[in-house]
């Protein structure tokens, strides 16, 4: 450690618990943050505050003006910039002696379980279940610990895990679908409460490098935020877990008939009469439009509303993450052959930034 690291870290290793022993047991650490958002910007920002050496980066969104109440490390000026970008040269400003791997892409079940090769810690900072189950298993399969925080309007959670199971993020959720819970696109979100649910996957994170015997890997905490409340609940181990217990062995959700990869999209784009319908909300369309759509908002689908579609052409709905659409074909299928897009408009965005010529 240099001298000018070393002052940086001075009052930090003046804590008796840690000390230089302990500080040096985080620089020589390294943590998979998962997710840029309202959870991951503040986690990402701890972390290397607090002298964690080596931080991975992933995601593969752009800031948006919705992001910036909650999501701590952007501003207006990176507006439209790729959210690993700005993370990254933030996390360096703070600590230039820092080590920082970024990884520009949507987790799936394409997602390579090398992603997660050599890595002492995850932080789960994403908003899906689909995600969170996946960052599981392969955290599982790794035996890498985990640490995953979720929150709902004023509402957190979070927990870390062992990466060997008993219990593991399964056990305390063991069959949650996409749309049981809102994301925070849909339900609403208190920016304060992600800001201090991150912070808090920070610190379960360091307290486990430091000192995994004394960290607590079978609770879940609470908190809320009117009034004030924190409070812990143990997580019994589950044993017919189908990730670390004797349940069956499908650690990803299978894909509905009626989903379709971005990839099998564009090849129908190209082979049948196609339109391709957005769901979301008038005001979500206005902010962040996927060009060539037809808008039918779900909720008006809800109230009964439903066009008169030309029977040879193929529906395909598209939302913002793909929970939306889904529930849209119920409505639809009746009528057309009708698809939803799995991922939405981030895989959709996704793959056109990929696929555009240098």
């Amino acid at each position: 450690m240099g001298t000018e690291e070393e002052s940086f870290f001075q009052r930090q290793i003046q804590v008796p618990e840690i000390g230089s022993i302990g500080q040096k047991k985080w620089r020589d650490s390294s943590v998979l943050v998962i997710g840029l958002g309202g959870l991951g910007c503040p986690a990402a920002l701890q972390l290397a505050l607090g002298g964690i050496g080596h931080i991975g980066l992933v995601d593969f969104d752009i800031v948006e003006i919705s992001n910036l109440h909650r999501q701590t490390l952007f501003t207006f000026r990176d507006l439209g910039l790729p959210k690993i970008e700005v993370v990254s040269r933030v996390l360096l400003e703070h600590c230039p002696w820092l080590k920082v791997d970024c990884f520009s892409e949507l987790l799936s079940e394409d997602t390579k379980p090398d992603l997660f090769n050599g890595w002492d810690l995850v932080l789960d900072c994403t908003d899906t279940i689909t995600s969170k189950y996946l960052i599981n298993d392969l955290c599982m399969q790794k035996l890498i610990p985990l640490v995953t925080a979720s929150v709902f309007r004023t509402s957190a959670q979070f927990a870390i895990f062992s990466g060997k199971g008993r219990p593991c993020y399964r056990c305390l959720f063991p069959d949650l679908k996409e749309g049981d819970t809102l994301n925070c696109s849909l339900g609403g979100v208190l920016g304060v409460q992600t800001a201090l649910a991150g912070t808090y996957q920070s610190s379960l994170a360091m307290q486990y490098l430091l000192d995994p015997k004394s960290t607590d890997l079978s609770s879940v905490y609470f908190m809320e935020w009117n009034p004030p409340m924190l409070y812990q609940s143990k997580i019994d181990a589950n044993v017919n877990c189908p990730t670390c217990g004797q349940g069956k062995k499908e650690t990803t959700a299978h894909l509905e008939e009626n989903e379709i990869y971005i990839i099998e999209f564009f090849t129908l784009k190209e082979q049948r009469n196609f339109l391709l319908i957005d769901v979301r909300e008038k005001e979500e369309t206005d902010s962040n439009p996927i060009s060539d759509t037809f808008l039918l908002p779900l909720s008006e689908l809800e109230r009964g509303y439903l066009p008169d579609f030309d029977r040879g052409l193929t529906l395909v709905c598209i939302c913002e993450t793909g929970v939306r659409s889904k529930k849209a074909l119920a409505y639809l299928q009746m009528t057309n052959q009708v698809y939803s897009l799995k991922g939405g408009r981030r895989a959709y965005t996704q793959y056109l930034k990929n696929e555009a010529p240098l």
